[in-house]
């Protein structure tokens, strides 16, 4: 929409794929997905987050924790400009003590100023890797505070009709999806429904499906299940398909992530 966008890509030191942390800090908008945990700090300005069907309004230094398998989006709010931090990290970032509450909601809170900013200075540093055991210090503060600080009053809405299609869509998600099926759960047809969930979500029906299986089978593999199993558990009859799309979607094959 002729909106700049700027980037800054912090890698740990010696990455490989899928590591712990990643910080990205960026302007406008986009989606997450995988079975990861996000972190989301505004730096400057004003966004929404629509997180499974709830909407966050976050202003300058508040951050949401966005669970692992939870489809997001982000947009900013007015036609002023803002820039964010996110953080993807592996579940093994979080302090084991902490993992389970950071598995199942939202969480956000007002975080010091201050904090966002060193947050920042590391991301943009020639020499970043020398200041990653800095910045993982900084994330677990983070955890803890998220954790003991009251949350932060920026849940704006609940959409029922979201809702109600995201718990249809969680309590089968081990089989295949009709939405056919999907609709009539809604009591919508199927034409209606998915052009309510499209408008409200910024993406059809299917392909938030899709996501959330890949993501879930992606899961399945890390925790050395065999891909031909994690492919049925996700609701895939047929191998060569479910290797196909995943394969498409991830960039790598199943077989790699359960070998890595």
């Amino acid at each position: 929409g002729g909106m700049e966008r700027e980037y800054w890509l912090y890698l740990p030191s010696g990455m490989k794929e899928k590591a712990p942390l990643v910080i990205l800090m960026h302007g406008y908008g986009g989606k997450a997905e995988g079975y990861r945990p996000e972190m989301i700090a505004v730096a400057e300005g004003d966004i929404t987050v629509m997180l499974e069907g709830q909407k966050y309004r976050l202003k300058e230094n508040q951050i949401i924790i966005v669970p692992p398998l939870f489809y997001h989006s982000v947009t900013a709010n007015g036609e002023g400009s803002y820039r964010r931090i996110t953080a993807l990290f592996g579940m093994d970032a979080i302090p084991s003590v902490l993992q389970e509450e950071f598995t199942n909601q939202g969480r956000t809170i007002a975080m010091d100023a201050s904090r966002i900013e060193k947050i920042k200075e590391i991301c943009q540093k020639a020499d970043a890797s020398f200041y990653e055991p800095l910045l993982q210090s900084l994330m677990t503060e983070i955890f803890y505070d998220v954790l003991q600080i009251p949350q932060a009053p920026t849940q704006m809405e609940t959409d029922e009709f979201l809702q109600k299609a995201f718990e249809y869509i969680d309590q089968h998600l081990h089989e295949k999806i009709l939405l056919d099926d999907l609709a009539k759960s809604a009591s919508r047809s199927k034409s209606s429904f998915c052009h309510l969930f499209e408008s409200k979500m910024n993406t059809s029906p299917k392909q938030y499906i899709l996501q959330k299986k890949l993501a879930l089978a992606s899961k399945l593999i890390g925790e050395g299940i065999p891909p031909t199993s994690a492919a049925v558990q996700v609701g895939y009859e047929n191998y060569s398909n479910f290797y196909r799309i995943y394969l498409k979607h991830f960039g790598t094959s199943p077989t790699k992530v359960k070998n890595r």
